[in-house]
């Protein structure tokens, strides 16, 4: 095959293979910005996980060496993390009442 035909099939085939799991750059982007804004949630209500920032850089590099995949499953766990630190957040300030004693 000529090197224009090998550079067509690429282009044609490639794609394919990206998309095969549903991963995209454009997906792994969306759920690292929403990560982003959960974690910047949790921490505006003082109770970031440590977890959940380690969840995000594995989910930032993964996308920077093009594993988009593994960077939107990172990304969903940082985002889970985060919600979970912000439930518990905001479940303590109304529980907490009951700790002390009367």
């Amino acid at each position: 095959m000529k090197p224009f035909g090998v550079a067509v099939m690429m282009l044609l085939v490639l794609p394919g293979v990206a998309m095969a799991d549903g991963a995209t750059k454009a997906g792994a982007d969306q759920d690292i910005a929403l990560a982003k804004a959960k974690m910047q949630a949790a921490a505006a209500l003082g109770n970031q996980w440590t977890p959940t920032e380690a969840a995000f850089k594995r989910a930032e590099a993964a996308e920077q060496k093009g594993d988009f995949a593994a960077a939107q499953k990172a990304a969903a766990r940082a985002r889970q993390l985060a919600d979970l630190s912000i439930g518990q957040a905001t479940a303590q300030k109304k529980l907490w009442t009951g700790a002390v004693p009367h």
